[in-house]
């Protein structure tokens, strides 16, 4: 019979070896990870898009599976002259968008685009803390942990998660 949290240790240190093999690492920024995949993550991120011109300070409230993608993409919308910059994102999906967006109705200039607000930033930075305590729970093996999956350095591992 096999231990339940023998059984999670060794998921988890399975997924963070093959994910830490790929390289894939150093692109978390703008891609779901395979730990926030194990956590029950599926799609991709909720983004607080920053827009600067000379009239006024706007942000865009969007999804996208590759937010640093997106504002490329997006750019072509624009006046020449519009400053694009990633504001915030957290891991989410289409439905916490929609939330968004109705939670800042008050606030829409048009489509996507809402007047910059600290009530927003604050909303983006609570749902940031909600999905980091949602990847708290995982069993996130720690160096005290028996190493079930040669060659996974837990140390290295851990202090990157605490990032």
């Amino acid at each position: 019979m096999i231990d339940v949290a023998q059984s999670s240790c060794e998921t988890f240190q399975r997924v963070a070896s093959a994910w830490l093999r790929s390289g894939e690492i150093t692109r978390t920024n703008h891609l779901l990870s395979p730990l926030e995949e194990l956590a029950g993550f599926n799609y991709g991120f909720v983004y607080l898009l920053e827009l600067h011109d000379a009239k006024t300070e706007s942000v865009k409230i969007g999804f996208s599976e590759h937010p640093m993608r997106r504002i490329r993409e997006v750019k072509a919308n624009y006046r020449y002259g519009t400053h694009l910059r990633l504001r915030a994102c957290f891991v989410g999906e289409p439905p916490m968008e929609r939330e968004m967006h109705k939670r800042f109705l008050h606030l829409r200039m048009q489509n996507e685009q809402f007047l910059a607000s600290a009530a927003i930033d604050a909303a983006f930075a609570q749902e940031r803390e909600r999905v980091r305590a949602r990847l708290r729970t995982l069993h996130l093996c720690t160096p005290e942990c028996n190493q079930l999956v040669k060659n996974l350095d837990l140390r290295m591992l851990c202090a990157w998660l605490r990032r």
